[in-house]
């Protein structure tokens, strides 16, 4: 089998492990399950990933892969610090919003997946931080802003968009259809961004 059939086959069998797992969740998906909705054995599935855990690992490494990109190409699309951060909270949110509706993912499996991923959530919150601090540190070199501690400022950032989230997250677990509308959530961060701006801008 050539390197580019094999590539071929294991993003199908990622971007199909993706979708599974989104709508069933970690527990209840089987290598089974997922073979079948391939239409492959399941001995050929194996000769790409010996158990879930490492399949699911592959899927999340994929995923952060595209979030990190998704952000960066938003990014380019901004001029100065705060509408780049913004529209990077905005675009965060669309991710999430639409991932969540594309698989019609529940709060019980995002959990799920927070729990079972801690270890790569981790790493895409540093690689948030990074960002977000590379944005600041350049505002501050084109005298957009004051010189602050921009790690801080990061995090701050970052802290109430993931608490947002995880409010809406908690809020839909009480709902009949468990819909998950982050509208109030985005237009809170962005008056929580330019609260924070308010504050840093050089007047």
């Amino acid at each position: 089998m050539t390197t580019q059939i094999m590539d071929t086959k294991k993003e199908l069998i990622l971007q199909t492990a993706r979708e599974i797992l989104a709508r069933n969740g970690f527990a209840k998906t089987t290598l089974d399950d997922i073979a079948i909705a391939l239409g492959m054995k399941k001995s050929s599935l194996y000769y790409y990933y010996s158990n879930k855990d490492s399949l699911l690992e592959d899927v999340m490494a994929r995923e952060e892969e595209y979030f990190c990109s998704m952000i960066e190409s938003t990014l380019k699309k901004s001029e100065t610090a705060i509408d780049k951060i913004i529209n990077y909270e905005k675009a965060k949110f669309d991710y999430i919003k639409e991932t969540i509706k594309l698989h019609e993912m529940s709060t019980s499996i995002i959990l799920e997946f927070k729990s079972k991923l801690f270890e790569h959530i981790k790493s895409i919150h540093k690689k948030e931080i990074e960002m977000l601090k590379s944005i600041l540190d350049d505002s501050i070199k084109n005298k957009e802003i004051k010189k602050c501690d921009t790690k801080k400022v990061a995090e701050l950032i970052l802290t109430l968009s993931e608490a947002l989230r995880h409010r809406e997250f908690y809020f839909a677990s009480f709902t009949v259809n468990k819909t998950i509308d982050f509208t109030n959530a985005v237009e809170e961060m962005i008056f929580a961004i330019k609260l924070i701006f308010d504050g840093l801008l050089i007047k």
